[in-house]
């Protein structure tokens, strides 16, 4: 892809209005007309003569902190805005400043919503492209592949200062807006004599470094208040005042009194529908015309508007500041969402740095308006909405099959609080948030972060400190012993030669082996006494030899923290008629480790992540059984 750049022409100079006398500078080499600040004619500088070519509408009062003159910086080249044109569409508008970027070089910034196209004509051979083609078609354009996002016919409605080419009143193209892999902006400019392409990136207000700023009315204290922003507007229908909070930016906006909606593109008002007359009667949760401050920045409620699904209806304000455009504060059921546009994005997994899921594919129709907004919105307006989320963020693509138009906007879960903070004056409170919505956050999943470091430090620990008494707790053999049973003194407490425990308390295992006849039983049933202290711990050994179960000849038991000291068996015989005497040898052995308690403690440690996982789960369950894509099965509820 090959960069042009505009041949130098005459030097800056001064010429005199052909139609007024008025002076009209051309302070750039790459301008070929200009716009007599004075007649508003259109002068034409051919070689070292000028000519005029027709006279340009007067710009719109608006607030944009941008002016001929303005200074910025971009990726490390310096530009000074020298024109502008003021492009309009059947439900829009936008603005185009011409850059003067030195040494022969000119190119464009383009301003629409708050953020801003940087971009420079380039010579390519362009694909066949029309007006028709549908917003989503992809054009191998150079090396790349370029999707398109939106096309609209343009119509210059205003101009002002220098500008590289002759563009008369009505003066008509047709943008084909694309978007690149990688986000970068590009568009091909058709008209009736060719097609340009010309290619940049997206750019926010804070990434062109602007200086030498017009001080916005209604913002800056020291701004200027111009003829037409003191003149009262008033609604061509009804007669009321009518008050712009986003003059220039804003395409429409409804009357307050009588319910027309109003295109608000050009100095004179006109009415171009109407919303119903129930429209008034609704009271937003937020006042229009407030302002506040939210995410650390000012804002400005100019609209609201109420829209629904098949499902369910929630609300949008528009929120506008000068510097940063236009973002949308989005409730439902009491939780809040701050969204903004996201030019040139283009898939719908990624945004971020987060990975998404698809949530929810409606077609959402608007059913109220109120206030003022950036197109013509009107009531019934519809678009298929597509609702991606990464809680606390959501993104969304809108189609607009009506304008050929694909929008995609990233939003973040705002808690209500600070809306509350923001926008909302005191003695009144906002509804407290209901239910599970799309991308509030977890609340579990913000507890488990907390606890998850301290957690894991502590199981580590405690497996640690259990491998070492593995390691110190190896079972060493004690004693052997044992007592005879005998049938004729079937009452006789049997007692064991005493045995000696050193050291620390310890677990004690005793092991019991009867040697008896087929299909009898001895239970053998007291207590390990400690002979000094005379302290008892209960025993039980029930010894059997059943052809069921031959192995119950063998019987053990495990004492824990037993301290030192000497010890016997006291035992109580229990034991079938047809045993006539038996044999019982014990075998001691002390130490080792109880596992038992080992898995308790397990699982205590374990017991708070363990809710918190369930928690968590359910949590996401009710998030998702209000899915169109809920993996849970069955519909969602319909509220």
């Amino acid at each position: 892809m090959e960069s042009s750049t505009t041949v130098p022409g005459p030097a800056s100079r001064r010429y005199d209005c052909p139609q007024c006398g008025a002076p009209v500078e051309f302070r750039s080499s790459i301008s070929l007309s200009s716009v007599c600040g004075h007649c508003r004619s259109i002068v034409v500088r051919r070689d070292f003569q000028v000519e005029t070519f027709g006279q340009m509408a007067e710009l719109p009062p608006d607030l944009s902190p941008l002016q001929i003159g303005t200074k910025g910086l971009w990726q490390g080249r310096a530009f000074t805005l020298i024109g502008r044109l003021r492009m309009h569409y059947g439900d829009g508008a936008w603005t185009e400043w011409c850059a003067d970027f030195g040494q022969g070089t000119q190119g464009w910034v383009a301003e629409v919503m708050g953020f801003y196209m940087v971009s420079f004509a380039h010579q390519v051979k362009l694909p066949y492209v029309d007006e028709k083609f549908p917003a989503g078609h992809v054009l191998n354009i150079g090396d790349f592949a370029w999707r398109i996002v939106d096309v609209k016919e343009g119509r210059c409605v205003a101009a002002e200062g220098e500008l590289p080419m002759v563009a008369p009143p009505g003066w008509t193209r047709t943008s084909v807006d694309l978007t690149g892999p990688n986000g970068e902006f590009g568009s091909i400019e058709i008209t009736d004599t060719e097609n340009e392409f010309f290619a940049g990136e997206y750019a926010e207000f804070a990434d062109l470094n602007f200086t030498e700023l017009r001080k916005v009315p209604g913002w800056d204290m020291e701004a200027e208040i111009t003829r037409q922003q003191s003149a009262a507007m008033n609604c061509p229908s009804c007669g009321a005042p009518v008050n712009l909070r986003a003059e220039g930016q804003a395409m429409s906006a409804v009357c307050g009194s009588c319910a027309s909606i109003l295109d608000t593109s050009t100095p004179d008002l006109k009415e171009i529908g109407k919303v119903a007359q129930t429209t008034l009667k609704i009271q937003p949760l937020l006042e229009i015309g407030t302002r506040g401050v939210l995410r650390h920045e000012t804002w400005e409620i100019v609209g609201f508007m109420r829209r629904n699904d098949r499902w369910c209806a929630w609300d949008e304000y528009l929120l506008f500041n000068p510097w940063l455009g236009f973002r949308f504060l989005v409730t439902f059921k009491g939780h809040w969402s701050l969204v903004r546009i996201l030019p040139g994005h283009v898939t719908e997994s990624q945004w971020q740095g987060q990975t998404f899921k698809v949530f929810a594919h409606e077609e959402a129709i608007t059913s109220d308006v109120l206030g003022e907004f950036y197109w013509r919105v009107k009531n019934g307006e519809r678009a298929i909405l597509t609702d991606f989320i990464s809680p606390p963020f959501i993104l969304s693509k809108e189609e607009l099959p009506g304008l050929n138009e694909i929008t995609w906007s990233g939003g973040e879960y705002v808690d209500s609080q600070e809306v509350q903070e923001a926008f909302v004056p005191k003695g009144r409170t906002l509804p407290p948030p209901s239910g599970v919505y799309l991308n509030q956050p977890n609340p579990v999943n913000k507890r488990w972060q907390e606890v998850r470091t301290t957690f894991v430090f502590t199981l580590i620990a405690y497996i640690i400190i259990q491998v070492l008494f593995m390691g110190w707790g190896i079972q060493r053999h004690i004693s052997n012993t044992g007592v005879t049973y005998d049938s004729q003194k079937p009452s006789e407490v049997l007692v064991t030669e005493p045995f000696r425990l050193e050291g620390s308390s310890a677990p004690l295992h005793i092991t019991a082996t009867g040697l008896l006849l087929t299909d009898t039983y001895l239970g053998l049933k007291g207590n390990l006494v400690e002979s000094t202290t005379q302290q008892t711990f209960p025993v039980a050994f029930p010894l059997a030899n059943y052809t069921t179960d031959p192995d119950a000849t063998r019987q053990k038991v495990t004492l824990p923290a037993i301290p030192a000291g000497e010890y016997y068996l006291r035992l109580t015989p229990d034991a079938t008629a047809t045993l006539p005497n038996a044999t019982v040898s014990f075998t001691i052995e002390r130490g080792g480790l109880f596992w038992s308690n080992f898995w308790i403690g397990f699982l205590i440690i374990c017991l708070w992540p363990l809710w918190l996982m369930l928690s968590s789960s359910s949590f996401e369950k009710r998030r998702w059984y209000e899915s169109d894509f809920t993996p849970y099965g069955g519909v969602k509820d319909d509220d």
